[in-house]
């Protein structure tokens, strides 16, 4: 019995017509979407793109330049501060250092010059005669003082207490109470007594000017009662005549019976003058029996003289 033929079919009119209805849905799908085709797209051209990369990258390099162009700002601005707090702590040190040169500047004290050597010595000149000393010199001056004119008002009393003026107490007494009595409320004084060493006896107890109160007046004539019983030693009227300078008075009353022992009387005038460069009035009293002893007289004439003063004598 011979096998019956099979005839084999790849395809069944079931799968064609799937794919028929398949490409048929397609179709009407693609016929749909076509009208949105162009849209779903960009209509910008090529060159309209790379142009609007090209602007792109041109702004990412402009922003670029811009943040290095701020970190270097900002570098610079940090330099600065670092620069402003070393300048201001050097600022700060300077001022210190400034502060304490002040504190030791103020902590100096200026010691009385020494007094100039003296010149080679010249033979005096044969001595003149001895004018009579004036006994009150009244130049339209406010007041005058044993017969001294002045107009200042801040005075310094120079005192030479050497042994030589024991034998003077109560008339220097006498004297420098005539003086002090003189001073009015708008005067400042100073006494200043000297005598070997050099040593002071200073009124006020400072040694500086102080105003004329009543007060201050009662204690000079109280202070110049115990001057004669200091009296002792030498006569350094150099000495003591540069360290009254050194307190700026507007006028200086020496008063002395003996020519001076720390230099010759004309050197000594000459470097007090020179010292003085005519800011003060120096006044000269002699004391005791002045006619006698020419030195003295010339000594204290020529120091008047040549710093714009008077010079008197008292002679008890």
């Amino acid at each position: 019995m011979k096998s019956r033929r099979r005839n084999i079919s790849v395809f069944s009119i079931s799968a064609l017509d799937l794919f028929a209805a398949a490409l048929a849905a397609f179709i009407l799908i693609v016929l749909v979407l076509f009208p949105y085709y162009n849209k779903g797209g960009t209509d910008v051209s090529m060159e309209e793109l790379e142009d609007l990369v090209k602007k792109r990258r041109l702004a990412a390099s402009t922003q670029q330049t811009d943040m290095s162009q701020i970190r270097a700002l900002r570098s610079e601005i940090r330099l600065l501060d670092k620069q402003y707090r070393t300048s201001e702590a050097n600022m700060s040190e300077i001022e210190k250092k400034l502060q304490e040169v002040l504190k030791h500047t103020t902590e100096i004290v200026i010691p009385d010059p020494q007094p100039l050597p003296d010149p080679e010595p010249i033979p005096d000149p044969e001595p003149e005669p001895i004018p009579e000393p004036p006994r009150s010199v009244n130049r339209g001056v406010e007041f005058s003082i044993l017969g001294l004119g002045t107009n200042e008002k801040n005075v310094a009393i120079v005192v030479d207490m050497s042994g030589s003026m024991k034998s003077h107490g109560t008339n220097v007494v006498r004297a420098l109470h005539e003086i002090v009595d003189m001073m009015q409320a708008d005067h400042k004084f100073v006494i200043i007594g000297y005598r070997g060493g050099p040593s002071y006896s200073l009124y006020p107890s400072n040694g500086r000017q102080a105003t004329a109160t009543p007060s201050m007046v009662q204690g000079a004539r109280s202070f110049v009662d115990n001057l004669p019983r200091k009296f002792g030693g030498g006569t350094p009227t150099q000495t003591a005549m540069l360290k009254t300078l050194n307190l700026n008075p507007d006028a200086i009353i020496l008063i002395s019976d003996g020519a001076p022992d720390d230099g010759s009387p004309r050197s000594i005038v000459s470097n007090i003058t020179k010292r003085n460069r005519g800011r003060a009035e120096i006044h000269t009293v002699a004391i005791g029996d002045y006619t006698k002893d020419k030195r003295l007289t010339l000594f204290l004439q020529e120091m008047a003289r040549n710093n714009k003063g008077d010079f008197v004598g008292r002679a008890r």
